[in-house]
């Protein structure tokens, strides 16, 4: 199955002033398409440690953040070192950016619509980069060599994701299908149902079980959420359909102290 990994990108993330929820977003959208979020990592403004991720990375990599017009969106360097490529003026870009910032001027949410040295620098990307279109902000999202740049403005991110999806779909080849069930567990003792989810996941090897723990409750009733990819749609819900029958039987015998 496709891999993906997920590099976040901004100072305000790694000191807690915004929180991540980017990532959240992406590797929900990731997992449905059948891919495999193998990877989160948060770094800061600094391309050298862009790069290094990025080159450590397995799979297809999307970036969130730093592809604005100020001196700390510094993103797009990253990835140019990371993929060993130079900073160019992409024409399709500036046409973007120039276009964007006019339609801002014409509506009155900025005073000029000029195409600033700051506002240029949105459209430096690396060489050999496709553009992807950002119908919401006036970074445009960029492609090249198996990594997706998408702004950080959560907005924009998602508005550039799905412009990007043929881009994504086509990076994680053949279609794999995500059935997911959740259920109750009937307990809120994450240790007593321990066993009966391990022998669920012998028995299932290509199934996971997560159960979500919380705080001890006198009516705590964990939640088991039960995961399969297969090839088609109807397989995977037939094998989350057996797992959870298996795993209701084993919850049985738990609560009636067998487990």
């Amino acid at each position: 199955m496709a891999q993906v990994e997920i590099v976040a990108v901004g100072r305000e993330l790694v000191t807690g002033v915004v929180a991540d929820t980017n990532s959240a977003w992406l590797a929900a959208q990731l997992t449905a398409l059948g891919a495999t979020v193998s990877r989160i990592v948060v770094v800061d403004d600094d391309p050298a440690a862009i790069a290094r991720e990025i080159r450590a990375a397995h799979g297809l990599v999307i970036t969130t953040g730093g592809l604005g017009p100020t001196l700390d969106d510094r993103t797009l360097a990253g990835i140019a070192a990371a993929r060993r490529r130079r900073l160019v003026e992409h024409p399709a870009a500036i046409a973007f950016v120039e276009r964007r910032y006019g339609e801002l001027a014409a509506a009155g949410l900025v005073a000029d619509g000029a195409l600033t040295p700051p506002r240029r620098k949105m459209a430096r990307v690396p060489e050999g980069a496709e553009m992807i279109d950002n119908p919401v902000g006036t970074a445009p999202g960029v492609f090249v060599d198996g990594v997706v740049a998408l702004p950080g403005v959560p907005e924009e991110m998602r508005a550039v994701f799905a412009a990007a999806l043929p881009r994504i779909r086509a990076c994680l080849g053949p279609e794999t299908y995500v059935a997911e069930r959740e259920m109750q567990s009937g307990s809120g003792d994450e240790s007593v149902l321990a066993a009966a989810l391990e022998r669920v996941t012998e028995e299932f090897p290509g199934v996971h079980l997560k159960s979500f723990a919380t705080t001890f409750a006198p009516d705590c009733d964990l939640r088991i959420r039960i995961t399969a990819r297969a090839a088609d749609r109807e397989a995977a819900e037939a094998l989350v359909g057996r797992a959870a029958a298996r795993l209701e039987a084993e919850l049985a015998r738990v609560r009636s102290g067998q487990g």
